[in-house]
């Protein structure tokens, strides 16, 4: 007699326990498909930019009134890290370690996250990357930029091969 009551307590339990979960995942996910916006996925892109020019670099496309905070994370050759943030709430921006004055905001970070580096210098090569935190998860684009000299310049634009 003590196994039956032990065997229905069990069933009653693990009844309860499904019930619970399968109210918790119904419920999580019409949260979920109320409120999710169409984020895109990790972007890394290589990009080749000649020497003297202008070279932006813009975040995911999240629009700007769900970021809380806007990091850009730039690792340059044979320098130090630097850091640049904007925290939306406060409109505050930050920076660290970065002594470079051609690399800055493309307009303001209110307004536009993207950085910019007038006029690009080979010393520009390196990893550039946007992290943005938001209600609905983190996001990030990077960007490795590679600086062509002025003679890489004109062989970019004049290939001899092809003439």
């Amino acid at each position: 007699m003590l196994c039956t009551w032990r065997t229905s307590d069990l069933r009653l339990l693990l009844t309860l326990i499904v019930f619970l979960v399968v109210a918790s995942v119904n419920g999580s996910s019409t949260d979920k498909r109320q409120r999710k916006l169409e984020l895109p996925a990790e972007v890394n892109t290589s990009l080749s930019v000649p020497v003297d020019t202008k070279a932006v670099f813009d975040c995911p496309p999240i629009p700007l009134t769900s970021v809380v905070v806007t990091t850009w994370q730039i690792i340059l050759r044979d320098k130090l890290s630097c850091t640049r943030a904007y925290r939306r709430d406060r409109n505050e921006t930050k920076e660290g370690n970065c002594t470079d004055e051609r690399i800055i905001w493309a307009s303001r970070p209110d307004e536009n996250l993207a950085l910019q580096i007038d006029p690009v210098a080979t010393t520009h090569d390196g990893f550039y990357m946007c992290q943005m935190v938001t209600p609905d998860g983190n996001f990030h684009r990077g960007y490795h930029l590679q600086v062509l000299g002025k003679e890489e310049h004109i062989l970019w634009y004049f290939r001899p091969d092809l003439a």
